[in-house]
């Protein structure tokens, strides 16, 4: 059986990410200062993390099957665009002082992080070799720290 060492860094990363988003909440109707801190956090730590999954995971994927097709890429993409859409009306909102609530995105997260945790990940590690595998787990090390 091969490792699961992308599923794991990439769970441990999800659960990074909301803990930094409960940060957030937490921090809703307290001192501004705190609030834009913990926003600014777990904005750049989420736009950090696409950018591992975009940039060095989904481009790695590459079946060797011709009839094996792994679509789930680009609806995941399309997935980071409304989430980072969210978060820039959030920022604005924020911006403006005006008071926001983080259901939906955190509707959204959950969603994108299970279906990630259940279906992406678990492939990737089953089906890409060795060496692609190591390549991909550098650049999330290189990325996350």
């Amino acid at each position: 059986m091969k490792s699961t060492e992308i599923l794991d860094l990439m769970v441990k990363d999800h659960s990074l990410l909301m803990q930094y988003l409960k940060d957030v909440e937490n921090n809703i109707g307290h001192d501004f200062g705190f609030l834009s801190n913990s926003f600014n956090t777990f904005q750049w730590n989420l736009e950090k993390h696409f950018f591992v999954e975009e940039k060095a995971i989904f481009t790695s994927y590459n079946p060797d099957e011709p009839d094996k097709k792994y679509d789930y890429f680009s609806d995941l993409m399309d997935q980071h665009t409304e989430i980072l859409t969210l978060i820039g009306s959030l920022r604005k909102k924020l911006q403006k002082r005006e008071p926001f609530d983080l259901n939906e995105l955190k509707k959204l997260l959950v969603k994108h992080k299970t279906f990630e945790e259940k279906n992406v990940y678990p492939v990737l590690d089953q089906e890409i070799d060795d060496c692609t595998k190591r390549d991909i787990i550098d650049r999330i090390k290189e990325i996350r720290l």
